[in-house]
Parts: structure tokens; sequence; C-alpha cells
């Protein structure tokens, strides 16, 4: 099933927000994965299977990489977190069509950054050093898909 035209390409056109401001200009969103755990049970006297019975929900981290943002609130809401003060914060991953109308949405709630990977300075590549963010992964308390 072919997209409509206003959608193609709408993976590679996205923006983060972070409490409704934009957190910066990302290249790579990872980590939109939510799944039921099994638990598996051996019922007393059935000796031929286990019960699968529903676990807890699991939701990974999610990873934003290659970034970068002219502004200084990114950094201050890690060095608080790594300061010991944990403050959470909801946000979104914005998909957008090509005319950089948002068409799908996933929001994130009670996030906090968990891991920060400042960029690599290697001065026969040129460019590399205006990355202000290699890698930042963000532990949260699950999110939700919307349209646009």
């Amino acid at each position: 099933m072919a997209l409509p035209a206003d959608l193609y390409n709408g993976k590679w056109r996205f923006k983060v927000t972070i409490d409704e401001v934009e957190a910066g200009d990302f290249n790579e969103v990872q980590g939109l994965t939510v799944q039921r755990e099994v638990v598996e049970y051996a019922q007393g006297g059935e000796n031929e299977f286990t019960r699968k019975l529903v676990g807890p929900t699991r939701f990974t981290n999610i990873v934003l990489r290659r970034g970068s943002s002219d502004s200084l609130d990114l950094w201050n809401w890690i060095k608080e977190c790594i300061d010991g003060t944990i403050k959470r914060k909801n946000g979104s991953i914005i998909a957008l069509n090509q005319a950089g109308d948002p068409v799908a949405r996933w929001d994130f709630k009670e996030a906090w950054p968990c891991r920060y990977e400042g960029p690599d300075f290697d001065s026969r590549e040129p460019g590399l050093a205006a990355l202000a963010i290699e890698t930042l992964e963000l532990a949260h308390h699950g999110f939700e898909m919307v349209k646009g």
C-alpha cells in the first residue's frame, strides 16, 4: 500500500519537544518501544506446559542521537539530574510531513535524562565540533501515540 504524498519521508522529518519547548535538532531517535512481559507459571500437577500470564508493561528508554541546540536549557536539565535533583518532564517526538506539518506524535511522560554523551572532537573532520550532543538517553514512564 502506497503512502499518501504528504507522508513520504515522514520518518526522517521530526522534532523533539520537552515541556512544549523545542529541545534541539537531532538526527536520530530510538526507543519508542513498549512490550508486555510474559510471566510463565508452572501450575501444580500440570507437567505438559506452563501458563503464560500477563506481566508488567515495559517501556525502553528514548535515545536521542547527534543533536545540537543553541540553548543551554537542555544542558541545565541534564546538569540538575547529575547534581541529584531529578526533574521529570513531559515531551513529544513529532513526525512532520514535507511541508513541516505534524502528522503523528509520541507523547512521553515524566522523563529525565539518565545518560548524556558529548561530541567527539576531530580536527580532521570539520563540522563535527558543532554537534553539542552525541547521545541523550531519557528514562520515562511511558508514551502514547496520537495523530498529528
